[in-house]
């Protein structure tokens, strides 16, 4: 379950950084591996660290209404990606 919960926010945290930084900055690449293989998480959390305070809160308040906006995005990234009905 907690796994699925830190898939499920590196991966917004990852659509966010792209939206914000762009698809080729190191940022964006470090969260999408995070989304993936929860050993690397440390090195995106550092990752996210690094960037400008301007750039961490935009990002993780973009993530952050995502998944406020959208319930049905956990579960669809929950449990293999079924979205509810």
């Amino acid at each position: 379950m907690f796994e699925d919960a830190g898939r499920v926010m590196f991966t917004a945290l990852a659509e966010a950084a792209r939206t914000r930084l762009g698809a080729e900055h190191p940022c964006v690449a470090a969260l999408e591996r995070a989304a993936e293989d929860p050993a690397t998480r440390p090195g995106a959390e550092a990752a996210l660290r690094a960037l400008p305070e301007a750039e961490q809160v935009a990002i993780m308040a973009a993530a952050h209404a995502r998944l406020r906006s959208d319930p049905a995005a956990w579960l669809a990234l929950w449990s293999g990606g079924r979205r509810p009905n």
